[in-house]
């Protein structure tokens, strides 16, 4: 295993590397209860061509389900003697958010970036299930120009959505956790957690999230020398 050494305030810190290999895969079974949608927005500086689509669905040939975040939910570290928060990155591009589905580290830098030609307003806001109303909102400021970049934090755990005023049909989903072990599903439905320390070897309760359903899944790993392996499934036909 490699030492990283950095200093910091003139003290030598001697940062342990993340060692731990938790992946797997996330597919969908059946049909989900709703589709994806495809509209007109005219709006400028937004890209080439006004169609825009709902991005609720992004489901592989065979299944492969994307943004979907997958964390342990009471991970366990080793001592790291430092730990620099990661920061995470949400741009907007042609009036959409990418990505459109991430997870962050509850008070750990979150930076928006304006990568289009026009006026874009953030707007986050605590979400509480598709039944319930728009929570409150966590904060909210413009980025008036293109190459704007602004940092703001998520300071409590909990299901965030990002939107825009100015062009409503743009929204990005966060989940806030509070440990950083968590990570992302692709186009091909595979995630690779990134722990914010060194993962001790045991078993976990591990949970696996996608926007489009009301509770998420649960299962327990095993962590043996770093690696695990986790495989989840949701049923369309509980998807709203």
């Amino acid at each position: 295993m490699k030492l990283l050494a950095l200093i910091f305030g003139g003290t030598l810190a001697i940062i342990t590397p993340a060692s731990a290999d938790v992946t797997g895969t996330v597919t969908l079974k059946g049909r989900p209860n709703s589709k994806d949608e495809t509209f007109v927005a005219t709006a400028s500086g937004c890209g080439e061509g006004n169609l825009r689509h709902t991005e609720n669905w992004k489901v592989g040939p065979n299944g492969e389900l994307a943004d979907v975040v997958v964390w342990i939910v009471d991970p366990k570290f080793g001592p790291v003697t430092a730990n620099p928060a990661m920061e995470t990155i949400v741009k907007q591009i042609g009036c959409r958010y990418e990505p459109h589905v991430l997870a962050v580290q509850a008070g750990s830098p979150f930076k928006i970036i304006n990568g289009d030609p026009t006026l874009h307003n953030i707007r986050a806001r605590s979400y509480d299930g598709p039944d319930k109303p728009p929570g409150a909102t966590l904060f909210n400021f413009g980025q008036s120009y293109q190459g704007q970049s602004d940092e703001r934090q998520f300071d409590q755990p909990g299901i965030c959505t990002l939107q825009c005023d100015v062009h409503p049909w743009m929204q990005c989903w966060v989940m806030v956790l509070k440990q950083a072990c968590f990570g992302t599903t692709g186009p091909d439905g595979a995630y690779k957690l990134q722990p914010g320390g060194q993962l001790l070897d045991g078993d976990y309760k591990i949970d696996a999230w996608h926007p489009r359903f009301a509770q998420p899944l649960e299962q327990t790993i095993s962590v043996k020398k770093g690696v695990g392996t986790v495989n989840f499934q949701f049923d369309g036909a509980k998807s709203f």
